[in-house]
Formats: structure tokens, sequence, C-alpha cells
């Protein structure tokens, strides 16, 4: 892995410091904030999905085959 040079480091923070990016990012948290109110999620709700899930696909198959390597996954 290679440094940034000097030049690209000056072009990250000028993008980074921009006062448009800054505003873009102000909209999109007020969009996301906006977004979870008109949309709520509650533990049943997420319960509720899966199961619609597990009705419209069926459950799904099941892989006893031990997993391999450092890579935990459920």
């Amino acid at each position: 892995m290679t440094l940034p040079s000097a030049e690209e480091l000056a072009a990250l923070r000028a993008d980074a410091f921009d006062p448009r990016r800054t505003q873009d990012l102000i909209e999109s948290e007020r969009a996301c904030q906006a977004w979870d109110r008109a949309h709520p999620t509650t533990l049943e709700g997420i319960l509720d999905w899966i199961e619609q899930l597990r009705q419209l696909f069926g459950d799904p198959p099941v892989d006893r085959t031990p997993w391999r390597g450092d890579d935990f996954r459920l």
C-alpha cells in the first residue's frame, strides 16, 4: 500500500472541507431523520417482516457443513 501524495492529500482536504459537501451531508442527515420518523422500526415490525418473507419464500435451506477458516458467520 502506498501513501497518497501531497497533491492527493490537498485534493482530499479541499473536498472534505468544501461547504457544498457539508451542506449535502446536513441535508442527507435530515432526510434520514425524516425517513426514520415516517417509518419507525420496532422489533415486532422486524419479526413480522421476517415471518412474511418465510411465508412468501419458505424456510431457507439448512447447511450444516462446518465452516472452515477464521471467518465466523451465522
